[in-house]
């Protein structure tokens, strides 16, 4: 029992911290954005204006990471539910699963 404990304190603090990390990275880029705001070519006003599209985006996207998190950590006790609910038949989808993959990717 204090494993799991353990495991899901390290999970939340390596969470908090790529959380942490990307908000930071987002911080950073518009920083360099604001302080290369002076005379530009045409081809780096272009590239300037992709890069505030994409910055924006990535912070609506982050905005309600926390959200995102509890979705994901919800999802992951329903799919433990159902794993221990049925043993057998969550191994025979993963097999089937993996034939699937591994047929698909032999092709190539």
């Amino acid at each position: 029992m204090a494993k799991s404990k353990t495991k899901k304190a390290t999970r939340k603090g390596t969470a908090s911290k790529v959380t942490h990390d990307i908000r930071e990275v987002i911080s950073h880029a518009e920083e360099l954005l604001q302080a290369t705001a002076g005379d530009l070519g045409e081809k780096a006003r272009e590239v300037r204006a992709q890069l505030t599209h994409k910055l924006e985006a990535a912070r609506e996207k982050f905005k309600n990471i926390d959200d995102v998190k509890e979705a994901a950590e919800e999802g992951m006790k329903e799919a433990d539910r159902v794993i221990r609910k049925h043993p057998y038949e969550s191994v025979g989808v993963a097999l089937v699963a993996g034939l699937v993959l591994g047929a698909l990717l032999s092709r190539r």
